[in-house]
């Protein structure tokens, strides 16, 4: 299923099946405290490229880009609790327990620091998060095309319509709990660590993603991209043409020119 937690989550008005394809390779499962995680570990380096899904595709999401990653560094992708095989026991309640999730399982796995965090749609605010909470473990991080703390409150205030049926078509899936998270999650941010002076690539779509995107909204979208960027004076914006919300399946190469481009500074 196809998740679109951004002003491009419009999609999911329209489109709702996400077509797998052969099953994805070196997948384990680990017990981390009582929780069972699907994950993937593959590759070598210095650096771990963190791989950190929207809401309702699983880790399958990143098949075009994984084997490249690989050469690159070592890559560890993941479900949250309730996609593919992760278990959903005691399940994260905020942006906050969703990073300190993810960040027990590198540890249980041994995955090492530093991390280089690439989050699309809703994954940007996990790996927002998770940069503030550990700031030293962190080498850099690219948001594609990824929500921004304040969006959800923008699109009930301001477009009742679709805030509504994004929370009807949350509250149909076996991961529940992600609508209480993304509906506070302008709140989560509140008092906690401002984002470390680390590099940023901010990647945007470049393509509309539905017919139903007005002019308002992808203006308010570019906003919410361009405050992404400002949060270190270290950061890349840069606009996708020809891509659309998975900017991993439309424009792989750019993803891994970004990456180059960061781990290069490390």
């Amino acid at each position: 299923m196809k998740n679109v937690f951004s002003y491009s989550f419009l999609p999911l008005l329209t489109v709702l099946l996400f077509v797998n394809c052969a099953p994805l390779q070196n997948v384990t499962r680990q017990q981390v405290k009582n929780r069972t995680v699907e994950q993937i570990i593959m590759g070598e380096g210095t650096a771990t490229i963190v791989l950190e899904t929207g809401m309702g595709p699983t880790m399958d999401t990143w098949r075009p880009i994984l084997d490249s990653l690989a050469t690159i560094a070592k890559v560890y992708a993941y479900n949250r609790p309730g996609y593919g095989s992760s278990t959903v026991v005691d399940p994260p309640k905020n942006v906050v327990e969703v990073a300190q999730q993810l960040h027990q399982n590198l540890r249980s796995n041994n995955v090492p620091p530093p991390y280089l965090l690439i989050g699309h749609s809703a994954g940007g605010l996990y790996i927002n998060m998770f940069a503030r909470l550990y700031p030293g473990q962190v080498t850099g991080v690219i948001f594609l095309d990824a929500s921004h703390p304040g969006q959800f409150e923008y699109f009930k205030n301001e477009h009742g319509l679709i805030y509504n049926t994004l929370v009807m078509s949350i509250k149909k899936s076996n991961r529940k709990y992600e609508l209480d998270i993304v509906k506070n999650a302008h709140n989560d941010f509140n008092g906690k660590p401002g984002f470390p002076e680390v590099p940023i690539s901010v990647l945007t779509a470049g393509k509309k993603s539905s017919i139903l995107e007005s002019k308002k909204l992808r203006d308010q979208w570019l906003v919410f991209q361009n405050e992404l960027a400002e949060m270190s004076p270290k950061s890349t914006h840069l606009i996708v043409d020809g891509s659309g919300h998975y900017i991993h399946h439309d424009r792989p190469n750019v993803i891994i020119a970004e990456v180059r481009k960061i781990l290069a500074r490390h």
